[in-house]
Formats: structure tokens, C-alpha cells, sequence
């Protein structure tokens, strides 16, 4: 279904204080340690049970695909009806997949839970960002979608590593309890935010593609998907063979340090960033960040030269990485239509994960021929010589719709 000549309107009233933002952070939190945490252990998990390696990866790719295909269709849902609700299924989603594979452990189950929980990943993600913008104020999106980045962040760090430990001391089966445990909470923490009241006068009723096709409309957000494209392809080469390259060029070297300083250094770029964009322009702040990126894949192929500049690389690529991110989502809010913005969030999930999944197998396939470090050298030259067009291209379609 499709808003066509339809009129939004959101409650100019709604103050979400600080109760209410304490309450959806902390289910951001709980949720994305369980999505990391699946991520990262769905693949030993799978082989566990008899699968073979390729088995392993195919259910973590038909996760993301099977999410990319649903935001298509829940992308507008979300903008008809709000961010929320579909949040809470998604949860639930996560919060019931453990315990099908708690009944029955064997890799048909996995692969049909992995694309049962792939309703989670298309909705919640996309849904954070747009929750966070209709809460914040409407000068400070960016600081309150910053916020939200650190606590990202920190289920980042901190989902991984808590499930390869429960997994290590007890197994499989105590780490799906803790899970559904853990996203259980965070759907009660979502469930108890307040949001605003949003109604719309429907005109026209047609189909969830035409309402894609309107937010695609906008001409301004080609260059800002083409930079989020640069961004995401990196970003999935840093972590899914930084580790690698680390222990190749660098064997005294401890790589767990590595994505600590990046984790740190990525929640500082997005607080600093969303705040100095909400001063400045997103503008102002998106590209250049783009370009840091780019020069931190470069300094990373050169880590051979010093230790230090694996921690130099940390900081950069963290500061790169989730600056620009948070820009780049910032300001496609700022663009989009409010009654578009759910479908325009899911454009940008969209082409993280397709980016991801493509970041992952080209860097996999320079691994075996010119090497990772030949590999992060060209990603962050290509990234360079790419976002300076991009930039210009932004410029141009920016100045002739203010004319």
C-alpha cells in the first residue's frame, strides 16, 4: 500500500523525557547484542550440528537477504502505522528463535529460524533511527541519533564477546536461554516507550513499491546512498579480515586490542559527529568523515611498518566509520519526507547490507590472490577518489533545489 497525496501530522507537543529515552536505549542495547551475538556464533553453532563450512555461511547470508527483501514491504508498513509496533515483532522475532532451536537442534531448523529472525533485522534497525528522530527534537537529531550509535556500539562489543563465553564455560543451549531472556526484556523496555501520536489523511491507496518509487523521488539522497555504499563496503572489510590482516602482518600484535580503541573511538565519533552536525550541516561534517575513512583503510595496509599504527588505524577507522554513518543517516531524515522516512531508512539498511555481503566477498577473494593489504589500500583510494565526486554531486543538487 502507498500515501499517496496523503497529509502527515505528528503531535507538535510530544516531549519524551528522560525515563522514555532511558527505556529505548536500553532496549537498543539488548537488541543488538543478541543480532551480533547471532551473527557471530550462528556460524560455529551451525557446524556444531553437522553442517558443512559452506552450510555455516549460508544461513548467515539468507538472514541478510531474506531482510533485504522484507524491507521492502515493511518499510512503508512502518510509515502507515509507525516505527513501533513492527519493532515489537521484530523482537519477538529474536526473542522465539532461540527456543525453536532449543527444540529441535539440527540445520533445517536453523536455516528456517534464521529466516523466521530475519523479520527482526529488517525492521528493528531501520526502526531505531526513524523512533529516534520522531522522539528528538527537531534540532537535535542528530545528537539524540548519535546517542543511539553509542549503544549500538556497545551491544557491538559487547554481544560477541558474552556469548563466545557462556557458550565456552556452559554451551549452546544456556547462551538461546540468555538470549531469550535478553531480547524478552528488550521488548518489554519498547513496549513501555511512549512515542508520539502520528495520523495520516489517506488519499490514493496503491502498492508498497509505488511508495517506494515516491521516496526514491528525491533527488538528493542518490549521492548520500552512494557515500553510505562507500562507508558500509569498508566497514565489512574491517570486520571480517582486520583480524586477519593483523595477525599476518603483524603476529606480536593483539588484534582484540585493535577492535576495543575502534569501539571506543567509533562511540566518541558518534556522539561528536551528531552533535557538530546538529551545529554546523550535515553537509559539512558527512564528506570529510568519508575521507577520513579512506585514509584510515589506506594507513591500515601499512601496519606492517609499525605496530603503532594498529592502534593509529583503530582510532581513525572507528572515528571514520561511525562519524560518517551517523551523518549520513542524519541527514537522509533530514530529507525525507516524515511520511516516507521508515521506507527511506530502509533504503539505507538495504544498501548496508547488500555493501556488507559484497565488502565480505570481494576482500575474501583478494585474500587468496593480491592480499588484504594491497586489498585495504585500493579500498581507501577508490573511497577517496569517490566521495570527492559525490561531494560535488551534493553541492549541484542542493543548490539548483533551493533556486
Amino acid at each position: 500500500m502507498q500515501i499517496q497525496n496523503g497529509e502527515y501530522r505528528q503531535s507538535e507537543h510530544f516531549n519524551s523525557g528522560p525515563v522514555n529515552w532511558v527505556l529505548f536505549f536500553g532496549s537498543v542495547f539488548l537488541f543488538v547484542i543478541n543480532l551480533f551475538a547471532s551473527v557471530s556464533i550462528f556460524p560455529s553453532y551451525s557446524l556444531a550440528i553437522g553442517s558443512s563450512p559452506f552450510l555455516a555461511g549460508l544461513q548467515n547470508t539468507l538472514f541478510s537477504l531474506m531482510a533485504v527483501v522484507l524491507r521492502f514491504f515493511f518499510g512503508p508498513f512502518m510509515d502507515r502505522k509507525g516505527p513501533k509496533p513492527l519493532m515489537l515483532i521484530g523482537v519477538i522475532a529474536f526473542a522465539t528463535t532461540p527456543l525453536l532451536l532449543m527444540l529441535s537442534p539440527t540445520y533445517p531448523m536453523l536455516l528456517a529460524a534464521r529466516i523466521y529472525q530475519s523479520i527482526g533485522l529488517s525492521v528493528y534497525l531501520p526502526g531505531i533511527s526513524t523512533l529516534a528522530a520522531d522522539m528528538a527534537p527537531t534540532d537535535k537529531i542528530g545528537t539524540y541519533l548519535g546517542a543511539s550509535r553509542i549503544f549500538i556500539n556497545l551491544g557491538l562489543l559487547a554481544g560477541p564477546s558474552a556469548a563466545l563465553f557462556v557458550i565456552g564455560e556452559f554451551n549452546y543451549e544456556s547462551w538461546f536461554a540468555i538470549s531469550a531472556l535478553t531480547s524478552a526484556a528488550s521488548f518489554i523496555l519498547l513496549y513501555a516507550v511512549k512515542t508520539p501520536d502520528v495520523s495520516y489523511r489517506v488519499g490514493r491507496v496503491a502498492g508498497s513499491m509505488g511508495q517506494i518509487l515516491k521516496a526514491l523521488t528525491e533527488k538528493q539522497i542518490y549521492p548520500i546512498i552512494g557515500g553510505i555504499a562507500l562507508y558500509s563496503f569498508t566497514y565489512s572489510a574491517v570486520v571480517s579480515f582486520a583480524a586477519v590482516h593483523i595477525e599476518a602482518t603483524s603476529p606480536d600484535s593483539q588484534a582484540p586490542y585493535f577492535f576495543v580503541v575502534m569501539g571506543i573511538a567509533g562511540v566518541a565519533g558518534c556522539l561528536g559527529a551528531g552533535a557538530l552536525s546538529d551545529i554546523f550541516s550535515r553537509q559539512k561534517l558527512a564528506w570529510p568523515l568519508l575521507v577520513t575513512l579512506g585514509i584510515g583503510a589506506m594507513v591500515f595496509s601499512m601496519i606492517h611498518l609499525s605496530p603503532i599504527l594498529i592502534i593509529v588505524c583503530a582510532i581513525i577507522l572507528g572515528l571514520g566509520i561511525q562519524g560518517s554513518s551517523l551523518v549520513f543517516a542524519a541527514w537522509l531524515i533530514d530529507l525525507s519526507k516524515p511520511e516516507l522516512r521508515a521506507t527511506t531508512m530502509s533504503l539505507q539498511e538495504n544498501s548496508i547490507d547488500i555493501m556488507f555481503a559484497l565488502g565480505a566477498l570481494v576482500f575474501g577473494l583478494a585474500a587468496q590472490g593480491p592480499g588484504l593489504g594491497s586489498a585495504f589500500l585500493t579500498a581507501g583510494v577508490l573511497t577517496i577518489i569517490a566521495a570527492l565526486p559525490l561531494a560535488r554531486i551534493s553541492k549541484i543538487i542542493i543548490a539548483r533545489s533551493n533556486q
